[in-house]
């Protein structure tokens, strides 16, 4: 035990150094670690965006579509609505007709 401590007391300023070496190296190696793993959180990171700004790039695609699909069925709603209508429209003209029709035949054989 007193030859530790002479030794000690004999190196204590270059086993301090050393010490402080060691530490320092520990340290080093601490920040290299945390470094490599904010790259990779980095990587991932980039990745993620890059998922994200393609899904938002195919909504933005989606949607003028779907709005182009809605106004091709807003329009084709419309030209049938215009086809009703004018269906109806021949259908009370002929009704209308043959109205006139039987009151001229009722007129002409009275």
């Amino acid at each position: 035990m007193g030859k530790w401590i002479s030794f000690l007391q004999m190196y204590n300023e270059s086993l301090t150094g050393a010490a402080l070496v060691i530490m320092g190296l520990i340290f080093v190696i601490i920040l290299l670690r945390i470094l490599r793993q904010i790259k990779r959180l980095n990587r991932s990171l980039s990745g993620i965006t890059k998922n994200i700004q393609a899904y938002f790039d195919v909504i933005m695609q989606e949607e003028p579509q779907e709005q182009e699909d809605q106004t091709q069925e807003e329009m084709q709603q419309s030209v049938h609505a215009q086809e009703d209508e004018s269906a109806i429209e021949q259908e009370y003209r002929k009704q209308e007709e043959e109205e006139v029709f039987n009151a001229v035949l009722q007129e002409y054989f009275s």
